[in-house]
């Protein structure tokens, strides 16, 4: 995970039995999540969108605003997931984004509900960079 690129949209996954998993969106925090099922999370952090910091801080996810379904590009999904420290950040993106607000489980339940369309997605935007590289492109 490129910290520099994906600051805006990264996860770090704190899990029980100390093993740290950073990640570049909530989609791929979700994974982790699934996978590590049994190490239960002892700590979820998000990048808080609204900081005008680069890198943008990471904030306590279960404290943080998400922003869902806005004009604002997804990493690695089609509908963008942005979490915000202060929830008059979040209202304020909403205004000029569009999107839907919520906590912290309604946007992890919209991450797994996308993440079947959003992997083919994927998946094939890699298969066209590989063809593409190839030189068949």
């Amino acid at each position: 995970m490129d910290r520099k690129q994906y600051h805006h949209s990264r996860h770090l996954v704190h899990y029980q039995d100390e093993l740290v998993d950073a990640t570049c969106s909530l989609h791929c925090a979700a994974l982790s999540l699934a996978i590590n099922l049994d190490r239960g999370p002892k700590a979820i952090y998000a990048a808080d969108f609204g900081a005008k910091a680069d890198p943008k801080p990471l904030v306590d996810a279960e404290t943080a605003t998400y922003l869902i379904g806005s004009k604002l590009p997804g990493v690695m999904t089609k509908q963008s997931k942005v979490a915000f420290a202060a929830k008059t950040a979040a209202e304020a993106a909403k205004t000029e984004q569009g999107g839907e607000l919520g906590d912290f489980d309604t946007a992890l339940q919209a991450a797994y509900q996308s993440m079947a369309s959003d992997t083919l997605i994927i998946r094939k935007k890699r298969a066209e960079k590989r063809h593409q590289s190839a030189g068949h492109g």
